[in-house]
């Protein structure tokens, strides 16, 4: 079970066995197309001197990466992140000096949300008392317990373990549906579910009684208006869409915090489950962006996108998910290829440094789309479907991407055709923020202070 809107590995950086690789050192020609793939938008006013050590540190890590992986091995070794953070150290430092430390603060980035922890699971933990023996709920309290510590460790095959185990458990309760509880259970503490909605054949939501997957049962009135977001969201995609879908959940942790999510329930991807947050659906036109966003994953990332892949490990050329890889063929390899396989150091280091946002503004639909290549390819797919164009040449190269594929095409039609049909309204830009286009501020003597500030701020 994976939450796409937060978590996707980094791609193909992990364990080995099979593929090797060419221990050629890189051309000229590649190791400067790396420099300004990784300086994006600071590469015209980089000086020489950022370059040359640019070049110097890329060409050792790449011959590291080349010599390794020629042997089987795809483990990165310390002197490789040692080499990583230097590249990312020295590309913090001159997006400092370009843009100035308060570009960082005027954009609205914070260093973590500060939210408070919940815990709405318990909630359906606690109403499960009535429906299983004290026994089998110790257990699953125990195996829930043991999940949610594996995963503040970093324990990466802790959920797959919890799912088999509860499945083992719930399986002698016929009247409980195992997928569901599991979902309202290892879900994110922080996501209230309000209501699930079973997909039907025929392409219907129907409400599924709180009996059956541990929520309180709520009146027609209330299934009624739950029901109603299912309806604003095929308003907006298709029906037909939903068919690999098992549920569409009505769940969000309040206003501006995760809009929505996608949900792998099968063992190899082939059944979902789509979330949307009941405060975040407005008339200002951004809906639209968000359902698109959470299909995309789904388009991108399903079985036959991406194939289970439990121990073995690949180049670092290959796009890869936890436990998954990418397909040679799907849309992601092609995406990670052409946009991401030059930058994927940089962003291995800290992914949630927002320097790295700041130096390929221009390649990026919206800030978020900098999250990862997974998200980076929902955004974009989701510009492509509802934006006229984007706002820069090499964000427009992201969105024509899409266009190669008649299939895609096929889909951004149908979806737009829906739209019309409905009379919904899509806002002319995809988010809120119009970071494309903030100045830099411009501070006298700056260089004076930029030791230390990078990890100050990026802690």
């Amino acid at each position: 079970m994976g939450v796409l809107c937060v978590t996707v590995t980094a791609a193909g950086l992990f364990l080995g066995s099979a593929e090797g690789k060419s221990t050629d050192v890189l051309s000229m020609q590649q190791q400067e197309s790396k420099i300004v793939a990784l300086l994006g938008d600071l590469n015209e006013h980089a000086p020489d001197s950022v370059k040359n050590k640019l070049r110097q540190l890329i060409n050792d890590a790449e011959s590291r990466i080349a010599e390794r992986e020629s042997k089987g091995d795809y483990r990165i070794t310390r002197e490789e992140v040692k080499l990583w953070k230097a590249i990312t150290d020295l590309l913090d430092k001159e997006t400092i000096r370009q843009y100035g430390v308060y570009y960082y603060k005027n954009l609205g980035f914070t260093v973590g949300s500060g939210q408070q922890q919940m815990d709405y699971g318990m909630e359906t933990m606690e109403n499960l008392k009535k429906e299983i023996s004290t026994q089998d709920w110790n257990s699953l309290n125990k195996i829930r317990n043991d999940y949610f510590a594996a995963e503040e460790n970093g324990t990466q095959n802790s959920t797959v373990n919890a799912e088999f185990k509860m499945r083992e458990i719930l399986k002698n309760y016929r009247a409980l549906d195992a997928d569901a509880i599991i979902l309202n259970t290892l879900s994110d503490k922080n996501q209230q579910t309000l209501g699930m909605f079973i997909i039907t054949p025929e392409h219907e939501a129907v409400y599924q009684d709180g009996a059956e997957n541990g929520l309180n049962r709520l009146e027609a009135e209330e299934q009624e208006a739950l029901h109603q977001i299912w309806e604003e969201t095929t308003a907006i995609l298709p029906k037909e869409m939903f068919t690999n879908f098992k549920y569409f959940v009505v769940a969000g942790d309040g206003e501006y915090g995760v809009l929505a999510y996608v949900t792998k329930l099968g063992s190899e991807n082939e059944v979902w489950s789509m979330a949307v947050d009941w405060a975040d659906i407005k008339d200002d036109g951004f809906y639209p962006y968000t359902v698109v966003h959470e299909m995309a994953h789904y388009i991108t990332l399903n079985d036959n996108q991406l194939k289970y892949d439990k121990g073995s490990g690949y180049p670092i050329d290959r796009y890869t998910e936890w436990m998954c890889v990418a397909k040679e063929d799907s849309y992601i390899q092609a995406y990670y290829n052409l946009f991401w396989r030059d930058i994927i150091i940089d962003w291995y280091v800290n992914p949630e440094n927002p320097y790295f946002f700041f130096r390929h503004q221009s390649e990026f639909v919206s800030s978020y789309a900098s999250t990862d290549c997974a998200e980076d390819m929902a955004e974009s797919f989701a510009a492509y479907v509802l934006l006229e164009k984007a706002s820069t040449p090499e964000a427009q190269a992201k969105l024509d991407f899409f266009d190669s594929y008649p299939e895609l095409k096929a889909i951004k039609t149908d979806i737009l055709n829906n739209i019309k049909e409905n009379d919904v309204y899509v806002s002319p830009t995809i988010a809120m923020e119009n970071t494309t286009e903030v100045k830099k501020e411009e501070l006298d003597g700056f260089v004076n202070v930029l030791v230390g500030i990078t990890e100050i701020l990026c802690k």
